[in-house]
């Protein structure tokens, strides 16, 4: 099973930006390769190994006061590798998590879409100082739905008053 960790410098950050208007958000997770081996991460660590790619975070919501799920896509086009390290990185390009995949649990990138669909625990820091600033999936996919439904909507009314005055012209 991967491990995650929240480093050093994510619970210094996260401490010192509580009460005082700042913030720590989290904008990317990169995958890398470990250097070719899997390993426990550190507290300490302030990077990947070996950093291969980095995306910006697509999504994220809150699944509870001190967690939250984050998703990312790799295209297929991401060059090929076995995926034994992520990490999610700050807006100031500090790791602020590290997860850390077993043998038994390393993927390869390349040629199909790798998708990050993870949990970040923050437990680490004290309870109240996550304040997630993200939509709910749930409710984003029912907003997405309903402007799609709208917009058949229009476009038949569209439809209908094109019809209506070429009749009323036709008489």
């Amino acid at each position: 099973m991967p491990t995650t960790i929240l480093t050093d410098i994510a619970e210094a950050k996260i401490t010192q930006a509580a009460g005082s208007g700042s913030q720590v958000a989290i904008t990317h997770v990169a995958l890398g390769d470990g250097n070719g081996a899997s390993y426990n991460g550190d507290f300490a660590q302030t990077s990947l190994r070996r950093e291969r790619v980095r995306v910006p975070i697509e999504r994220r919501h809150i699944v509870s006061p001190s967690a939250w799920r984050v998703k990312a896509e790799f295209g297929a086009d991401t060059l090929a590798f076995d995926v034994r390290e992520a990490g999610f990185f700050d807006a100031d390009g500090d790791l602020i998590a590290l997860c850390t995949f077993p043998v038994t649990e390393v993927r390869r990138t390349g040629a199909i879409v790798y998708l990050i669909d993870h949990v970040l625990n923050f437990s680490r820091v004290a309870e109240g100082l996550i304040i997630v600033d993200a939509p709910n999936d749930d409710l984003f996919d029912h907003v997405v739905a309903n402007l799609e439904t709208q917009a058949i909507f229009a476009v038949e009314q569209f439809d209908q008053r094109i019809a209506i005055r070429e009749l009323q012209a036709a008489k």
